[in-house]
């Protein structure tokens, strides 16, 4: 599965989910030049570390041939002063070349983690409601907060250390081969001992990582919960009944991660005393080629230190296995949205270009996942352009379902929808939204200026095409009266702002891009009634030319409706303008005379 972009965090994401340690080399694919610049100042900068042993050695030997022979003394305090400045100097172009490797390497890996988020992102834009519905939102905080961050610092330790180990390896490797072949095969010992190692813990770290995952995102779902569940909780005093729930999930992660920390633990523990033990062979082995001569004081200083550099470097590759399966475990995780095949197919179908706005419902049948009932049933419906047409009735009777699918957000089961005769599911639904504006009940406000809310996704336009849609929505008089006008912030989710301000804002963000249809959902629910008479004016004006449906709960606002469509359990039990059904002794009439006597006795 790849995603592609124009944009500078572009990157193609190749996901295995059977073997992510391929879709984890295979993040590199475009940042391979930085990586080998990384590399090559690595390599640089390391070397004091490699040459360490070597250069020890020599003085060794060297201050063992003067003390054996005083007339090599001279040539031997000329070879300790040659040692002493290699390493010296080796040891200074360890700070240039550091900050190199770490520019380089940092480079690369926030390239992929910025990539990473926006593809996260861009899918998530591009699933359909059904994932949504499934999927929390506290999830997906967490997969693109979380596990990207967990996959950051997989990469960063990852070649912190393994790059390290690997060329630390083959360097000791190699000169213990050519200086002493059989002390070289004590070397190897290392890799089976490793390899068990990792096989004895592997399952353990990877189920509970899973499960801590887990934990960890049904936490962030809790959270997301709390926060939007706050006014309601002071409001009925329920402030310790949601500590205990979130207690109780601290709890679990708290004893999932000491799980995990205790067996991370272990690992390490066994781990540092298995090579422990390995460097003291090391010692033992080196002591008889001492005493038969066939290796001088000094070699054994530099076998113990390359075999010490090369346990090291095997134990580095152990230490970060822990981070390894977490790393691995949030690969799985975020792939799992950006492998996700339920996304809205818009590639290859019709570009919408103009929308006269006749739509047409032909026996359409729609039902959510995990219930028998439809949510709409045989519905069949025909809207002719310019037409205002308001939908009725009880909490669950299919008003809103029926804006999703005519918005292409849901696809009917059974039955087509037209839009000026055309199948919509043979449209790009991306282009065809655009001749759309939507006012939703539930108002969503971003942290910006009004100026920003207003003109949301819009380019190009002029002071006077934003006052315009705010006089329309009766929002200018309180705009103007703001300390900075339009460009006063609103906080978060327009905190600091009414309700009924709010839904104004949302009214005049639908006016400004002079749409083909126009949805309004509950409208003018927030308003008091002064407010929803003069916006009520300015709707109706808006609705001159262009296709209107109106969700309504009051039902005085749709008196002027060209047609009322009264639904019930998903299909239509009335329909007519206002005068022809409030003169039925029907659902309408009932529901109008219920909401007189609620009016009356407020």
């Amino acid at each position: 599965m790849a995603f592609t972009s124009e944009s500078p965090l572009s990157h193609e994401f190749y996901f295995n989910k059977k073997h992510p340690i391929k879709t984890f080399y295979h993040f590199f694919d475009r940042e391979q030049k930085n990586l080998f610049l990384a590399a090559l100042f690595f390599i640089i900068k390391h070397s004091p570390v490699w040459a360490m042993p070597v250069v020890t050695a020599n003085i060794i030997n060297a201050l063992s041939d003067a003390v054996t022979n005083p007339a090599l003394r001279d040539g031997a305090t000329h070879r300790i002063i040659i040692n002493l400045i290699i390493i010296t100097i080796l040891a200074v172009q360890n700070i240039p070349n550091q900050s190199l490797f770490i520019y380089f390497l940092a480079k690369a890996v926030r390239q992929i983690e910025g990539s990473l988020r926006l593809s996260l992102v861009r899918k998530l834009q591009q699933l359909s409601l059904a994932f949504h519905d499934r999927t929390h939102s506290g999830a997906i905080q967490s997969k693109i907060l979380r596990d990207v961050e967990s996959i950051r610092n997989l990469i960063m330790v990852g070649l912190n250390n393994l790059l390290p180990a690997v060329v630390t390896f083959i360097f000791a490797f190699t000169m213990t081969l050519i200086k002493e072949p059989w002390i070289s095969l004590l070397f190897l010992l290392s890799i089976p001992l490793a390899v068990m190692l990792i096989k004895v813990f592997r399952e353990r770290m990877k189920s509970t990582n899973a499960v801590l995952r887990q934990d960890m995102e049904r936490m962030n779902e809790q959270l997301a919960e709390m926060i939007e569940m706050l006014p309601v909780t002071k409001a009925h005093g329920l402030e310790n009944t949601e500590l205990g729930r979130l207690e109780k999930q601290f709890s679990i992660i708290q004893v999932n991660g000491l799980k995990l920390d205790v067996i991370s633990a272990l690992f390490g523990a066994i781990n540092w005393v298995g090579f422990q033990l390995l460097q003291i062979l090391c010692l033992a082995v080196t002591i008889p080629f001492v005493l038969q001569g066939r290796i001088g004081i000094g070699e054994v200083v530099l076998f113990q230190g390359l075999y010490g550099s090369v346990l090291n470097a095997v134990s580095s590759i152990l230490n970060i296995y822990p981070d390894l399966e977490r790393g691995l475990e949030a690969i799985n995780s975020i792939g799992d949205v950006l492998t996700d095949e339920e996304i809205e197919e818009n590639e290859g179908k019709e570009i919408v270009e103009r929308v006269q706005g006749d739509i047409e419902f032909k026996q359409v049948y729609f039902s959510y996942p995990a219930t028998k009932d439809h949510a709409i049933e045989d519905f069949s419906l025909s809207i002719k352009s310019g037409q205002s047409v308001a939908f009725v009735g009880p909490s669950g009777s299919g008003k809103s379902t029926l804006m999703q699918l005519i918005l292409g957000l849901r696809r009917p089961q059974q039955g087509r929808i037209l839009l000026d005769g055309k199948d919509l599911s043979t449209l790009d639904m991306r282009t065809f939204r655009s001749f759309v504006s939507v006012v939703p009940q539930s108002v969503i406000l971003f942290s910006g200026s009004i100026r920003e809310n207003i003109t949301y996704g819009l380019r190009g336009f002029t002071e006077a095409q934003v006052i315009e849609p705010a006089r329309m929505a009766n929002a200018l008089e309180f705009i103007q009266k703001l300390p900075q006008g339009f460009d006063t912030p609103i906080g978060e989710y327009g905190g600091k702002l009414s309700g009924g301000q709010r839904q104004r804002i949302a009214i005049a963000r639908a006016l400004i891009r002079n749409p083909s249809i126009l949805i309004l959902d509950e409208a003018t629910s927030a308003l008091d009634v002064e407010s929803e008479r003069q916006i009520q004016i300015a709707i109706e004006q808006s609705m001159v030319g262009r296709t209107t449906l109106i969700v309504a709960h009051r039902l005085s606002t749709i008196r002027n409706a060209d047609t009322i469509v009264v639904l019930d359990r998903g299909s239509i039990s009335e329909i007519g303008s206002y005068r022809e059904l409030i003169l039925q002794n029907g659902a309408f009439n009932r529901l109008v005379s219920l909401q007189e006597m609620g009016i009356a006795r407020d």
